[in-house]
């Protein structure tokens, strides 16, 4: 392959490929393609580096002899712990250097902190760290710091390496003839990876077996296991009853009722034991120990493995009705036990993924409905199926969605049956339509949107933020791009909420990833992430590029020194973030000289701003980069059923 050139210069990785076969991959490697990725722009060049590299491959303060203080101050003047380190560990001597790291030995001592629990567990991860960052070199501890915080901001997105392991897969020498009906190897190979990626997502896997069966083969070693959760299957929504008829006409669909709860991925393994995932892949079980109970008892005898799809819901079983999200949202998040329950819940099973050893991700809904009624048994409170009807009459649904209303749901989901109702992991499918009351007259779905930055507050609104700078997450560039500034709707409680929860991550400037237009010009920064309960991450589906966790290395509060996005590991084999977004409506979306969402996608030096927006609620099962994306945001401004008078116009901002 040719050398490729960057901003940084020229850089062969092959040319610091020094490692012998069977050897490890030196840590310094990784940490110089990292490097160069940052200081590349271009979506294509990444993707090579990436290839060129996979091929290649067939606890500060303490550490760095830097007092708190000192760390603190540097700190608030890079506003990158990366670079703390990088400076702290340049500035430092040593009698004797270290064994040099490789990625392996980075990558298991990531594992030994996951690990550690009981007494002296928080000593014994520092401990890890600081014996990582005393064998750092150059720019290693940067990206160790990074990697340890879950934060590369390099601009490598996930898609991008994903794409990088199967254009590499075919370039090795073993494994690389592609079968003769394929005219593009380098396309079908990313597209079989990213596909396999989507229902395991696990590299410790994929990797393996790409080595030892190559690319043309990882569809039938690697498959949906039970244990492993993937990305649930999205819907998109639609502003009427009519739009859902037009749209499948011809085709056999059905309606549910969209429940207001927890979306939940249930797993059943042959031993019997029981996993519970977030829509996030977040290991819930212990959340939810009535559940364990509910479905290991309500299954019927014939079924020994089964993964669901369902929503578990608040529900007053003395009264038999559905209780809002916000009672659900007070229950303990961990090692809860049954006897301490105070709110219960209701399993509303809508799909069933595996069953008895078949991955059933193939087979057409109405296959899967069938399959999901006949493994279980119906208890009130407990364990229902999702309610459904099947018509194509605007009358009949119309009445169905009043009625899912008026039993607190959210509205429906419509799902074709018999015809492209295959289950498409991690994707928001034309196929899966969600209607909710409220999306009739507005922009027809609530966005999921992070508070960056805000404006302090005048008058009345004097000692707290007046206004907050909301962004859309871009994941093809790794940046969050403003797309609103909210300011009315809030209560002066939920405004004062807002502004103390918001004040502990200020930040002295924006993050290089932060997109916005010249003119806007906030009073200050923020992290992107708010709230102060933690989300909680496992371990094991946690990759290379998104690794683990890390504990305080000051020996201080949290949130003293550290970034709040910082993870804290704790005992059970779990990662704690703090993050939050929130879920905002509007009345519009419009172009916006102003705001930087999507921009390129509809209007070449333009993005897309809302229209009156207004705070819902904060979200607290999603993470920033899990926050509403470009494309969404394009999506529904191009979905508009009518021409603003306004895309031919410039718009201040709203």
């Amino acid at each position: 392959m040719p050398q490729l050139k960057n901003k940084a210069g020229d850089f062969d990785p092959k040319s610091v490929a020094c490692w012998d076969k069977g050897e490890r991959v030196p840590f310094m490697f990784l940490c110089l393609v990292f490097d160069m990725i940052s200081n590349e722009t271009g979506r294509i060049v990444i993707t090579d580096i990436c290839v060129q590299y996979a091929e290649d491959c067939d606890a500060l303060a303490e550490a760095c002899g830097r007092t708190e203080v000192q760390v603190k101050k540097q700190y608030k003047e890079l506003g990158d712990l990366g670079l703390v380190a990088k400076a702290s560990r340049s500035s430092q001597s040593m009698m004797r250097k270290p064994a040099a790291l490789t990625v392996t030995k980075v990558f298991n001592t990531f594992r030994l902190i996951a690990k550690e629990s009981g007494k002296d567990s928080q000593e014994k991860k520092k401990n890890h760290i600081k014996g990582l960052l005393v064998a750092t070199t150059d720019c290693e501890p940067q990206y160790l710091i990074r990697l340890l915080q879950t934060k590369l901001r390099i601009g490598l997105a996930e898609q991008t390496l994903l794409a990088a392991l199967g254009q590499a897969a075919v370039y090795t020498e073993e494994h690389s003839t592609p079968p003769p009906n394929i005219q593009s190897p380098l396309e079908e190979a990313v597209k079989i990876v990213k596909q396999v990626y989507s229902l395991l997502p696990v590299y410790d896997k994929i990797v393996p077996a790409l080595l030892s069966s190559g690319v043309w083969n990882l569809l039938k070693t690697c498959n949906f296991i039970p244990g492993v959760p993937i990305g649930p299957m999205l819907a998109k929504p639609t502003k009427g009853v009519s739009e859902i008829v037009n749209k499948f006409q011809d085709m056999e669909f059905t309606c549910e009722y969209k429940y207001d709860g927890e979306r939940a991925q249930i797993h059943y393994m042959e031993n019997g034991s029981v996993e519970i995932y977030s829509r996030n892949a977040e290991r819930n079980t212990g959340k939810f120990p009535d559940v364990v109970i509910a479905v290991s008892r309500l299954k019927k005898s014939s079924v020994r493995s089964f993964v669901l799809d369902c929503e578990l819901v608040a529900y007053d079983r003395e009264k038999q009705k559905i209780l809002p999200f916000q009672i659900l949202s007070t229950r303990a998040r961990k090692n809860v036990a049954v006897s301490d329950i105070k709110v219960d819940v209701c399993i509303f099973a809508f799909d069933i993924l595996y069953l008895n050893g078949q991955p059933l991700l193939q087979e057409q809904l109405k296959i899967r409905r069938e399959h999901l009624y006949d493994s279980f048994e119906e208890e009130r409170g407990f364990f229902q199926f999702a309610t459904a009807i099947i018509s194509n009459d605007l009358e009949e649904i119309q009445k169905f969605l009043n009625a899912a209303v008026d039993s607190s749901s959210e509205g429906l989901i419509i799902k074709t049956l018999t015809r492209d109702a295959t289950y498409e992991p991690a994707k928001r499918s034309n196929n899966w339509l969600k209607l909710k009351k409220d999306y009739m007259d507005s922009i027809g779905d609530s966005l999921d949107l992070v508070p960056i930055a805000a404006f302090h507050g005048r008058g009345k609104r004097t000692g707290v933020y007046g206004a907050f700078l909301l962004a859309c997450y871009d994941s093809n560039n790794e940046e969050f791009q403003s797309i609103c500034k909210i300011g009315t709707g809030f209560s002066e409680a939920v405004l004062e909420e807002r502004s103390t929860s918001l004040r502990s991550k200020v930040i002295p400037k924006p993050k290089p990833y932060y997109r916005y237009g010249d003119s806007m010009n906030p009073d200050v920064w923020f992290e992107p992430t708010e709230g102060q309960n933690p989300r909680i991450i496992p371990f094991p589906h946690i990759s290379l590029l998104n690794p683990f966790s890390w504990s305080s290395i000051f020996s201080l509060p949290f949130s003293t020194v550290a970034p709040p996005e910082i993870p804290l590991c704790i005992s059970d084999g779990t990662i704690v973030v703090m993050e939050w977004v929130w879920e905002v409506k509007a009345a519009d979306l419009t172009i916006s000289p102003v705001h930087r969402a999507a921009i390129g996608i509809v209007a070449p030096d333009k993005g897309i701003s809302l229209r009156f927006p207004r705070l819902v609620r904060v979200r607290e099962d999603k993470n920033p980069e899990q926050s509403s994306s470009s494309e969404l945001v394009a999506e529904m401004y191009n979905a508009q059923k009518h021409n603003h008078q306004d895309n031919q116009e410039d718009v201040e901002d709203d």
